[in-house]
């Protein structure tokens, strides 16, 4: 098998025929084209056709709404009105930290963490709204236990 260049690398793995080499070899080659192909053709901007559009996180205008490249996104089912001004103040701070420059997808009102191509089914919004929830019951905790306010 010298015409395809396998007497180098036949040599590199003694006591195996070329020919047991040659599909794990195609393989090889066939998964690294293909992912030339993908990482070319992707740019990182491309997303699935499902979502409506693609981008970064460029503010946090409130807790329900985010500011996608310059386009404001409303999240639908985030309400943090039971919060109390620190609690919300944090929250704030907090989400800011955290999405200010992240890659998204949306679709409608619901946004979902591009993930280098690919996306988590649990979506920001719901995120956000777990983060208020915890942050009310806490609220509720503290009302009760220092306070007596139950």
């Amino acid at each position: 098998m010298r015409y395809l260049g396998c007497s180098r690398l036949c040599s590199i793995f003694p006591g195996r025929s070329s020919m047991k080499i040659l599909p794990a070899l195609a393989i090889i080659a066939v998964l690294c084209f293909s992912e030339v192909l993908v990482s070319a053709g992707t740019d990182g901007k491309t997303f699935s056709s499902s979502f409506d559009m693609s981008g970064t996180i460029t503010d946090v205008l409130t807790p329900s709404s985010i500011l996608v490249g310059k386009e404001e996104v409303s999240l639908e089912n985030v309400d943090s009105s039971g919060l109390s001004s620190a609690a919300h103040a944090y929250l704030m701070r907090d989400l800011k930290e955290w999405l200010i420059g992240k890659g998204v997808f949306v679709k409608g009102n619901r946004v979902y963490f591009n993930l280098n191509g690919a996306y988590n089914s649990v979506s920001i919004n719901e995120m956000i709204q777990k983060e208020v929830m915890d942050l009310w019951h806490e609220q509720q905790y503290y009302r009760c236990y220092y306070y007596g306010r139950c």
